[in-house]
Parts: structure tokens; C-alpha cells; sequence
């Protein structure tokens, strides 16, 4: 009898002898994951306050001689008022534009995964029709959803306000104090808010629900639920970073508009205070985040998905998918040529008398509040902005390669050892990923400021800092949900391509937004010099309401890299077994 066991055991093979142990190892892992996270976030949280704390000495040292003003942090250098009851009067505000836009963002997620499950169902029905239908249905949400924060809002106004007159442009610019006003000013914002967040969160959730696995039922839904609770509340400092652009663009008194006015009289000890507030609201999110893809990681420990072969109708689809996604890209590289081919000096003449004129011959898209030409304003901008994002691209890529590669191949042996120590590695990116995006590269750039002239390198380099941890998230997540099957294949071509695609699409919207709010480097003032279509979005809004094209022409610009840099990276990340990768941009 012992002999026929061991006859049993030699012909087992090696895998199958070793899958239990292997199964107790990711078993302790899963369980012990959101504890492991709750204490390495407060380490990065703790590192944060520790940095804050720490940049405030140079800063007065440089500061404080020159603008004679005190050293004490706890007051407002401008208004002489205590920082944190500053904070404390607008906070509420912030809280209420923030939660409605999450509440809305979870409502909009919800209703797009259903869809989406049903086109899933649809497709395996009807096959290449169903296809079609799915690609088309994904070009017209990626249109709207993926356009820059700062050109949606606008877009927003123009539609709702100017031409369907649904909003009153009172009630945009004059909230009142009772709910029903505060809630009613809140729709457009918080819909401007709410609509990327939604759709990456969809995205996510809807690939994963609609995997093959050995077990569905009751556990893959509420499984659905909690990733999509988790993969929003992860985005909260996104959502911090556009509360810079709705609160301002939207006159919201809240901590984004507080901040705002801090940046702009150089106020450091209002700026810190709110860098360490927002820092506060980061956690809270990130630990309920890290709650819920615990719940979710252990709810769908037992029902792993199932690696099947895709259809030949469906392998055909993908790859009409990628390359109409990749045809798309000659739209910002079109706008790019043509400001190649503008003569720069137009694109900063100034012609005294001929201010807002509309379009004609000479000046086919019009003039803008100084009479320069708004078509080779536009052209020279798209340029200019297209070589500064490139530039952020080279200088993140390849260190978020390597980083979320190593990271990546520790985590994905699902033991927790070696999650452990992929966290630990990360630590330095859970701390930056403290500071919303745009927050810190305009924190950045201002310490920037005190040694001297900033230049569109500092600038590109800026927004490189506060991207990289992101982007070494987004390549450790595609490295650990690459097929089996030409793994290696799909890390190397599609998984470096989707990268690059998402550090385009992620450093150009940062840079839109940085330029929106006066914070990148100001307009040409050599016809060497690039022109910024944030900058110039900000001068068409002043002039809504006599010249809304000017807001459009500019608008249209940036929205067509925004969108063609998405489907890029949405149709090379469908190489992978998630679109977790996708969150990670908007963290």
C-alpha cells in the first residue's frame, strides 16, 4: 500500500505537488494585504507631514528677507489670518463638491458596467456586428470623458448655459447659501468631475466581471461592487487636482479656489496647510481604496479567472481596434505639422484695432482680445505643447519601466514576501502619490521659482516628477495582468507602447491644467518661444461671452490629443487581462 503511494506521488507532476503550497502562500498573502497596506501608508503619510515640515525652513530663508514677513507658519502671510481656521471656513465646501462627484462618478460607473455586460452578451451573440457596436460605443464616451477637466467644464457652460439655457449663468457665478442653490450650482462641476473617474472605473470593473471564471453568481457581483468602491476612492487625489480648475473656472468657494489665491500672492504658509489637508483626504481615501480591493481580492480568491482562447472574429476586432486607435494619432500630429508650417511671429503679432474680429480671409479663425491671429495661435500652441509633453514622456518612461517592472514581477508571485517587498520599494511613490498631480507640480514649480527663472524643461521635468510613480503603478499593474500566453511578447511591445501612450496622455493633461491656471511658463515672448494651449484656453475664457469660437477652436485642440492619447493606450491595454492599469493614470 505505501509502495503504490509513492508510484502515485513520483507520477504527479511537479506543479500539481507544489500548487498547495502555493495556494497557502497567496491565501496568507490576500489576507494579510490590507493590514501590510494600512501600515505602509501610514509610514508615507507620516514621510509627507515630515517633508512638508522640512521644505518650510529653505523657503523662509529665501522669502522672508526680501518680503519682510514672518516666520511663523501657523498664519497667512497676506491676510495675517490663522492658516487652519483659513482652511476650516472653505473645507466644508470642497467635502461637498468632493462627495457629490464621487457619489455621481459611482452612479455613472454603475450604469456603464451594465452596459457594458451587455454588450459583452451582445457581441458573443451577434458577433463582428456586436464588435462594431462596442468600438463605437467606446469612441463616443472616450470623446467625452477624456477631454482635459479644464476644457469639459467650458464645454459644459457653452452648451448648458449658452445654447440650451438650462443653467442660468447666475447660478453658475453665484452660489447660493441655502442646499438646494449649493446643490443646483453643483451640477456642472461636479458632472466635469465625475466623468473620467467613471469611465477608467468602468473600464476596470467591466473586464473583470465579464471574465471567464470557474465560479460567478453572487460573488463576482459583489465583487464588481467593491472594485468599483475601491478603484474610485483611489482616484480622490485626481479629484483634488480638478477641484483647482471647477472651483475656480465655477466661482465655488472652496480649498481649490483658497489654493489658488495662496499660489498666486505666493502665500507658503496657506499652500502648506492646504498640501497637508489634501494630504489628510488622500489617506482617507487610499485606506478605504485599499479596504475594498481587500474585500474584493478575497471575495475571488477561490474563482480565478480562466485563461481562454479568444475567437478569430474577436483577435480581428482587437486589431482593428488598435489600428483605428493608432490612426487616431494623426490628428495631434497633424496639429503639430501645421504649427511647424505657421510662421511663429504671426502667433504674436499684435494688431492694434482688430480685437475680436470674426473669422475672414486674413484671419480664418478670427483675432482674440489683442488682435493676434487665433488660427496660428492655436497651431503654434498644439506645437509647443505637443514637444513638452514628448519631453515629459522620454524623461518617465524608461524609469517607470523598470520600476513597475521589478515591482511588478515581485507582486505577481502572489506570496508575501515578496508583496511586501514590492511595496517597500513603492514606498518613495506612495509618498508623492500623497500630493495630487497638479498640486504638486505647481508646489514644485514654485520652490523652483526662488532660484531663479523657470524654463519649459524645469517645467517638463516638473510634471515628470509627479508622474513617475504613477506610471511605474500603471507598468507594474499591466506587468501582472499579462496573459500567459507570448507574456513576455505582450509585456515587451504592447505593455511599453500602452506606457508611453498613458504618459502622453497623462503628462498633457497635467500640462492643460497647469496652463489653465497661469502656472506654466507665460506666453512667447521670442517667435522661437512655444505658445501653451492651457494659457490660451485661459484668454479665450475671458472672452465667452462675446467670442464662445474662441473657447471652441482652442478647446477642439486639445481635445483631439487628449482623446487620440487615450484610445491609444485603451486599445493597447486590451492585450491585457485588465484595465486596472488605466485607474492608475488618475490616481
Amino acid at each position: 500500500m505505501n509502495e503504490q503511494k509513492d508510484i502515485l506521488a513520483i507520477a504527479e507532476p511537479p506543479e500539481a505537488q507544489a500548487l498547495p503550497l502555493v495556494n497557502r502562500q497567496e491565501r496568507l498573502a490576500a489576507w494579510l494585504q490590507f493590514p501590510r497596506r494600512v501600515v505602509l501608508l501610514l509610514i508615507a503619510y507620516g514621510l509627507v507631514l515630515a517633508s512638508i515640515a522640512a521644505i518650510r525652513a529653505p523657503i523662509s530663508a529665501a522669502v522672508a528677507p526680501s518680503q519682510k514677513v514672518s516666520s511663523d507658519w501657523s498664519m497667512s502671510w497676506r491676510t495675517h489670518k490663522p492658516v487652519a481656521d483659513m482652511i476650516n471656513d472653505y473645507l466644508p465646501n470642497t467635502l461637498l463638491l468632493l462627495g457629490t462627484a464621487l457619489l455621481l462618478a459611482f452612479l455613472l460607473a454603475l450604469i456603464a458596467i451594465l452596459i457594458a455586460a451587455l454588450v459583452h452578451k451582445l457581441e458573443e451573440w451577434a458577433g463582428p456586428l456586436g464588435s462594431i457596436l462596442k468600438g463605437l460605443g467606446r469612441l463616443w464616451i472616450f470623446g467625452q470623458a477624456t477631454t482635459p477637466v479644464a476644457v469639459l467644464a467650458m464645454f459644459l457652460v457653452i452648451v448648458f448655459v449658452a445654447q440650451l439655457r438650462l443653467v442660468s449663468i447666475e447660478t453658475i457665478l453665484r452660489p447660493g447659501s441655502g442646499l438646494a442653490d449649493r446643490l443646483s450650482h453643483l451640477s456642472l462641476p461636479t458632472l466635469a468631475l465625475a466623468l473620467l473617474p467613471a469611465l477608467l472605473t468602468a473600464q476596470a470593473v467591466a473586464r473583470e466581471v465579464t471574465l471567464p471564471r470557474k465560479q460567478g453568481g453572487w460573488r463576482l457581483v459583489m465583487a464588481g461592487l467593491l472594485k468599483t468602491l475601491g478603484m474610485l476612492f483611489s482616484q480622490v487625489g485626481a479629484l483634488l487636482s480638478g477641484l483647482l480648475i471647477v472651483e475656480s473656472m465655477f466661482a465655488w468657494p472652496g480649498v481649490g479656489r483658497l489654493l489658488v489665491t495662496a499660489l498666486s500672492g505666493r502665500d507658503y504658509p496657506v499652500l502648506f496647510g492646504i498640501l497637508a489637508a489634501f494630504a489628510g483626504l488622500v489617506l482617507i481615501g487610499r485606506l478605504l481604496s485599499e479596504f475594498f480591493r481587500w474585500l474584493e481580492r478575497l471575495m475571488l480568491l477561490a474563482s480565478p479567472p480562466i485563461q481562454l482562447e479568444p475567437r478569430p472574429w474577436r483577435r480581428a476586432a482587437r486589431i482593428i481596434w488598435i489600428v483605428l486607435a493608432l490612426l487616431l494619432l494623426l490628428a495631434p500630429l497633424a496639429y503639430a505639422v501645421a504649427g511647424v508650417a505657421t510662421d511663429p511671429s504671426l502667433a504674436l503679432r499684435i494688431n492694434d484695432g482688430q480685437s475680436y474680429k470674426p473669422p475672414s480671409p486674413e484671419h480664418p479663425w478670427g483675432t482674440d482680445t489683442i488682435g493676434r491671429d487665433v488660427q496660428a495661435r492655436v497651431l503654434r500652441g498644439a506645437l509647443g505643447t505637443l514637444e513638452i509633453t514628448a519631453l515629459i514622456a522620454v524623461i518617465v518612461l524608461l524609469p517607470s519601466l523598470l520600476g513597475g517592472a521589478l515591482t511588478g514581477f515581485l507582486a505577481s508571485r502572489r506570496t508575501l514576501l515578496t508583496e511586501s517587498l514590492a511595496d517597500l520599494l513603492l514606498l518613495p511613490a506612495d509618498v508623492l502619490l500623497f500630493v495630487p498631480l497638479v498640486v504638486g507640480a505647481i508646489t514644485i514649480r514654485m520652490v523652483m521659482l526662488l532660484s531663479g527663472k523657470v524654463s519649459w524643461v524645469m517645467v517638463a521635468l516638473t510634471i515628470a516628477i509627479v508622474l513617475l510613480p504613477r506610471m511605474t503603478r500603471v507598468y507594474q499593474t499591466l506587468w501582472m495582468a499579462a496573459p500567459e500566453r507570448r507574456k513576455w511578447l505582450v509585456r515587451g511591445i504592447a505593455g511599453v507602447s500602452a506606457l508611453f501612450a498613458a504618459i502622453m496622455f497623462a503628462g498633457y493633461g497635467a500640462l492643460i491644467m497647469l496652463g489653465y491656471l497661469g502656472f506654466d511658463v507665460p506666453p512667447a515672448v521670442a517667435p522661437s518661444d512655444p505658445v501653451a494651449l492651457g494659457s490660451m484656453l485661459l484668454e479665450a475664457q475671458t472672452a465667452l461671452r462675446v467670442r464662445p469660437e474662441m473657447v471652441t477652436v482652442s478647446g477642439v485642440a486639445i481635445w483631439v490629443a487628449a482623446f487620440a492619447f487615450y484610445t491609444a493606450a485603451d486599445a493597447l491595454v486590451g492585450f491585457f487581462n485588465s484595465k486596472e492599469a488605466l485607474v492608475r493614470l488618475n490616481e
